[in-house]
């Protein structure tokens, strides 16, 4: 049998090329392997920047921006002590109208727009120009992912100031949220952190914000736990922008145990009214002299170990019921030290008093519970009584020790 010398060398060019493309899918199944396994590597084991400023206890500076379907609805700038566990917040109005450089020329525009038209990189850009101040991370999120968290959370506890109602048929915005103690759902809680009408105005945005932050801290284990799942995870950082990993953002939550209302500082940012072509629009003061001055100030603030200031609008009385004396003096100045009102101190009715009350006198029982977390106290109360003229009372029982309960 004579044989072909054309199909033999055919033949075994074939089962080369087998041999060939096999060792080929091996090295591309390797090197696929290869590279997930830097990517878990680098988001599970590799020490990250957070952690690196945790851990050497550095002011972490991120601008937050929080957006609204195709619109930022405000951007905060966040500033977070590790050591002295305080964080801070100036929030910057949708409407505050900067000067911004997109790629084709600079012009003026609004917060609510330069997002959406620039990306992070223009908001970084414009803010860190006119704060003057580097801000190394970004988060930018939508308030959709504000309700798929509280939803998770199955509703945040939080008591409502006032009355919030407002309806814009042609902006698709009904807001309707009853005064008082209640449990919100999310979408209930986006209609919160919505709500900017009535006398109160830009002070409730930053009162409605401070107020959904607080209350996550209430549930800051639950946070934690929601984030320890994989497919929780998933959904909450499915559309976050942010260049914080998904191990900085478990990092970060971790922190908030550590945190509660008296660590908190909230500002917004204090602008000139300006109108044009009849549309109301805030201009920086100074081109931002205000907005650096307060930058400032906020880091001395989260740098001293003391309670953050609530200013005098909160009227004190401090009542010593210990029977140890000098209580409510040593007390008083202390609070005084920090900026705080206090309009009477003295001896309690009795003296046996087991442990330190806070009680709240005007209905705000929220605004009692942050002077109760200054001096670690967790018996909290409301008592209406406005003929006292103060807003909380503070009665220092047996376990009080020097500035905090036991």
């Amino acid at each position: 049998m004579r044989i072909n010398v054309a199909d033999l060398k055919l033949q075994k060019d074939y089962r080369r090329k087998s041999d060939f493309d096999w060792i080929s899918i091996l090295l591309i199944l390797l090197a696929i392997g290869i590279v997930v396994g830097a990517i878990y590597f680098i988001f599970y084991f590799r020490e990250s920047g957070v952690e690196q400023l945790l851990k050497s206890e550095s002011i972490l500076s991120t601008i937050v921006v929080v957006n609204n379907g195709e619109e930022t609805d405000t951007i905060a700038l966040s500033f977070y002590n590790p050591k002295t566990k305080k964080l801070a917040y100036i929030l910057i109005p949708t409407k505050t109208r900067l000067k911004v450089d997109y790629e084709d020329k600079p012009v003026y525009d609004i917060v609510q727009n330069i997002y959406f038209r620039g990306g992070m990189k223009v908001v970084r850009e414009t803010i860190e120009r006119i704060t003057k101040t580097d801000f190394p991370f970004y988060l930018a999120y939508d308030l959709h992912d504000v309700e798929k968290l509280v939803d998770l959370l199955e509703g945040l506890e939080i008591i409502v100031p006032e009355p919030m109602s407002y309806t814009n048929a042609e902006e698709e915005l009904f807001i309707n949220i009853a005064e008082g103690s209640q449990v919100l759902d999310g979408a209930k809680v986006k209609q919160l952190l919505q709500y900017r009408y009535g006398p109160s105005g830009m002070k409730s945005v930053v009162e409605n914000h401070r107020i959904y932050v607080e209350s996550l801290l209430d549930r800051a284990d639950d946070v934690n736990a929601l984030l320890i799942n994989q497919k929780a995870l998933n959904i909450l950082v499915r559309d976050l922008d942010t260049n914080f990993s998904r191990r900085d953002i478990v990092l970060l939550a971790g922190e908030m145990s550590t945190l509660n209302s008296s660590r908190l500082l909230f500002y917004k940012m204090h602008g000139k009214n300006i109108t044009i072509k009849d549309e109301q629009y805030i201009t920086p003061v100074e081109n931002g002299v205000w907005l650096r001055d307060r930058i400032e100030t906020v880091k001395k603030f989260i740098s001293d170990e003391g309670p953050v200031p609530f200013g005098d609008e909160i009227k004190m009385e401090i009542l010593n019921g210990s029977g140890n004396p000098g209580q409510a003096q040593n007390l008083r100045n202390y609070f005084i030290e920090y900026g705080f009102n206090v309009v009477h101190y003295g001896n309690a009715m009795r003296n046996d008093y087991e442990r330190t009350l806070v009680v709240d006198r005007i209905g705000r029982p929220r605004l009692a519970k942050r002077i109760a977390d200054i001096i670690n106290c967790k018996e909290v109360y409301t008592r209406v009584d406005k003929t006292l003229l103060v807003d909380v009372t503070i009665i220092i029982g047996i376990d009080f020790e020097g500035k905090t309960v036991r």
